[in-house]
């Protein structure tokens, strides 16, 4: 049967547009990218600032200000920080921002540890420098890493854990340790779009994390892990409010307080005029 005109026609502008969707495909730019991970130099953003901490938020450009290791939770209590490290396993930047939705092939770049974090450095430190696709991302995913051997320069504590976390609650020491190898999703309504050459960064701000559990009941010496969750009632609302123990508030709170994006100027902090995924 002799095929119409219309349809010799349809059939060959398909065939056109295949193979320019391939060709585009084919030509994607892969752009060189370092990664890094740190804690942020800010305040606490869930609460009003002092008109001290207004004052060095101004004469202390973020590269150059400490992660605060003191802190207050959500009662006010003063909270310490001495360790705050987590390992991480594998990086993937995703073009979807809804969690648990798969991405097309293609639409994704990784990035393969394990990487030791010292959240509380005073400098962000270059964790890997890869080829990805120059593709705009909304989300990443960063599975955690049980730590299998001792890190270098990492407190020992870290063995055997994928977050550890050490610090006093007013005259209270604590740890936090969590062996869990689940991911941690980092996403939000803005595209980013790589650069070559040009930083990526997570950032957490702990200082707000801890703003917003109540650590009231945490007694002196208190390891806080899997095994040992310090139940409570309405402990962090803010975050969870179906978070039944502080093990849970911390976890979550350390995914809900990260942000993702573009460090346009190098400095390993990201700063309101630099493009993030939240």
């Amino acid at each position: 049967m002799k095929k119409s005109l219309l349809t010799k026609t349809l059939l060959s502008l398909a065939a056109l547009m295949t193979i320019n969707a391939c060709s585009q495909s084919a030509e994607t730019a892969q752009v060189s990218v370092p990664f890094t991970m740190t804690a942020s130099s800010s305040a606490p953003t869930v609460a009003k600032m002092t008109p001290f901490q207004k004052i060095l938020e101004y004469i202390l450009p973020s590269a150059y200000a400490f992660v605060p290791s003191s802190m207050v939770d959500s009662n006010g209590l003063v909270i310490t920080l001495t360790d705050a490290w987590v390992m991480i396993d594998t990086i993937e930047f995703e073009a979807e921002e809804v969690a648990g939705v798969e991405e097309v092939d293609g639409d994704e770049a990784e990035f393969t540890g394990p990487y030791a974090v010292d959240l509380l450095s005073t400098t962000a430190t270059v964790l890997d420098t890869q080829l990805i696709p120059q593709i705009p991302f909304k989300r990443i995913k960063m599975k955690l890493h049980m730590a299998e051997s001792a890190v270098s320069g990492a407190p020992a504590g870290l063995l055997n854990n994928s977050i550890y976390i050490t610090g006093s609650i007013g005259a209270n020491s604590f740890t936090y340790q969590s062996d869990e190898e689940t991911e941690v999703e980092v996403g939000g309504p803005n595209a980013v779009l790589p650069v070559d050459g040009q930083g990526i960064a997570v950032e957490i701000q702990l200082a707000n994390v801890f703003k917003q559990i109540d650590l009231s009941a945490i007694p002196n010496g208190a390891v806080i892990s899997a095994s040992n969750r310090y139940a409570g009632l309405n402990l962090c609302p803010a975050i969870d409010a179906s978070a039944s123990d502080v093990f849970t508030c911390v976890r979550n709170g350390l995914e809900q307080e990260a942000d993702c994006g573009s460090d346009e100027d190098g400095d390993g902090d990201l700063e309101a005029d630099e493009d993030s995924v939240n």
